[in-house]
């Protein structure tokens, strides 16, 4: 297992998941903690700690696409992640949903962490378009489930991720590996290698403990007037443009050399507050100092956070919330729960748990 101390541990999930992990790797060096899960073997050949999930019941051939087998593989060998959670105060989960381990094994993981005690930050792509109805449906099943476990959670499509339709599929699936592991990256060295203005590992823990789902963007600047351009960047990121609820606390991480001036600090975090921060009821801004690769140059990650969607459908009827506890409290029935259900396999279909009764699945309140 990974040796380093650190209080975060980062967790790769699926083919894509781990190959995100290891960008992630690249781009922060040495002493970052992480661990990698697949069902497929061959993902633990190229190096470093990695879980098999299901060898009994898939012999490490993979899930297939299969979300329903990446699932109950997942169910079979989430125990084996015990070994690597020594210590650690936060988790963040990477992986792709849609199909396969990633779409499959990701609730069980995030429930299991989450069951530890342990906060969890979920970054997860979801399929291009072209990638067919099927594939966007699991993954909107999915996302549904994930932010139900999740203490918070990232769902980035890979269209907007990407952005350039005409480039090359090798060139683009390497942008939006680069792109999401230089923001977690970032993420990272706030709390691990903080600069003049620091953000400690327990508040980060604390901020995303309570903060549902979000938006995330990592944008980079060099020139006069970078800390502008970092703005008009930001405001511009199709990333950051829409969610599903209005943001209420903002976490902004800036990277730069020794040369970073505190007007340009000002500049980035006045403009972040005006573009989205209109209505947010708290604002944390950290800086990280490396003026051996960053000389020259700001690298900023904004993280959006929002109420989480049913709690904003909720301010809309003050009981909704009442009655929603009370049918899961009759039923036994939650993110974790599934009532007579419960000792028994689930019944997936399109990343949904039929046994969980349809007016919770679908988020249909009911007149008691």
């Amino acid at each position: 297992m990974n040796n380093s101390t650190s209080s975060m541990l980062l967790v790769g999930i699926g083919g894509a998941g781990c190959a995100m992990t290891r960008g992630v790797t690249r781009a922060f060096g040495d002493g970052l903690r992480y661990v990698l899960a697949d069902t497929d073997a061959k993902t633990g050949e190229a190096g470093g700690p990695f879980i098999l999930i299901g060898g009994d019941r898939l012999s490490g051939r993979g899930a297939g696409g299969d979300v329903v087998a990446a699932r109950l593989a997942a169910e079979d060998s989430v125990q084996s992640l015990d070994e690597s959670l020594e210590g650690v105060r936060l988790a963040i989960v990477l992986t792709a949903l849609g199909g396969g381990t990633g779409g499959g094994a990701t609730l069980e993981v995030v429930k299991h962490l989450s069951a530890r005690g342990i906060p969890t930050c979920v970054f997860a792509t979801t399929p291009f378009a072209f990638e067919g109805e099927t594939r966007q449906r699991n993954a909107r099943g999915m996302m549904t489930m994930i932010e139900e476990a999740a203490s918070a959670s990232f769902f980035t499509p890979l269209d907007k991720l990407v952005g350039d339709a005409e480039s090359d599929m090798a060139g683009a699936m390497r942008r939006a590996v680069d792109t999401l592991a230089s923001g977690i990256t970032l993420f990272w060295r706030l709390v691990e290698k903080p600069g003049y203005i620091r953000l400690d590992a327990e508040r980060v823990r604390h901020l995303v403990a309570s903060c549902g789902r979000g938006r995330f963007a990592y944008v980079s600047a060099q020139g006069e007037n970078r800390a502008a351009s970092i703005v008009d960047a930001l405001r511009r990121s199709p990333l950051l443009a829409s969610g599903s609820g209005p943001v209420t606390s903002i976490l902004c991480g800036v990277l730069a050399g020794d040369d970073l001036r505190l007007a340009e600090v000002g500049t980035i975090s006045n403009g972040l507050r005006e573009a989205y921060g209109a209505r947010a009821s708290s604002f944390e801004l950290a800086t990280v100092n490396d003026e051996e690769t960053f000389s020259g140059r700001i690298c900023v990650a904004a993280m959006l956070f929002e109420s989480p969607r049913r709690e904003a459908d909720d301010s809309k009827n003050g009981e909704t919330v009442k009655r929603r506890r009370r049918q899961r409290a009759i039923l036994g029935t939650g993110p974790t729960g599934r009532g007579r259900f419960n000792n028994s396999e689930p019944t997936i279909w399109n990343g949904e748990d039929l046994d969980v009764p349809t007016f919770l699945r679908k988020n249909i309140s009911l007149e008691f």
